[in-house]
């Protein structure tokens, strides 16, 4: 009994070896080395999972909205907005202010919908203080954010006069990280 080859055997059983051969070649292909700082850098960033942005009536501010839903969006994290109502030292903690409150919730608003924008959870906080940093270090704390991302107000001023008390006190005293977005001027 003699057996002839078929050439489309023969055509068959080569592609089939080659396409074995790429296959356990792609599987057994061993990936660069990365260097250890930027696994940890990669990670750090990978892992916020709650970001705050204190919110107000400004550009800077809606620029940090959304410059925290582009930090957040690969890992679906969680935005906070804060709005801090600085209540002055002649009025108690409790005492309504109206002007203030309505300024609050229509800033709010505006960052709630950038955020809607992006697909991601959103949470909405309004709160007295008697400083806006105070307020914004102790949301924060309760909520146990990973980052914070604040707006610094634009112009043509320095870096150091175009950051506003607020700023530097988050930045001084936060528990987190704190990243800080100027607006070019």
């Amino acid at each position: 009994m003699t057996t002839t080859l078929n050439p489309i055997g023969i055509v068959l059983a080569m592609a089939f070896v080659v396409s074995l051969g790429a296959l356990f070649r792609w599987m057994f292909k061993v990936p660069p080395m990365v260097p250890h700082e930027v696994a940890v850098v990669y990670r750090s960033v990978a892992g916020m999972e709650r970001l705050l942005v204190p919110v107000s009536a400004s550009i800077a501010s809606e620029r940090a909205v959304e410059l925290a839903c582009r930090l957040g969006a690969p890992q679906k994290a969680e935005i906070i907005l804060a709005y801090v109502i600085e209540v002055p030292f002649t009025l108690s903690l409790g005492s309504p202010v109206p002007a203030e409150e309505s300024s609050g919730e229509a800033a709010l608003r505006t960052a709630r919908f950038i955020v809607e924008q992006h697909g991601l959870p959103v949470r909405m906080k309004m709160l007295p203080h008697r400083y806006a940093w105070g307020g914004i270090l102790r949301v924060a704390e309760e909520e146990m954010v990973d980052a914070i991302v604040m707006g610094a107000g634009g112009g043509r001023q320095r870096p150091a006069e175009a950051m506003s008390r607020t700023a530097q006190e988050v930045m001084r005293r936060a528990g987190c990280e704190v990243i800080l977005s100027k607006v070019p001027g």
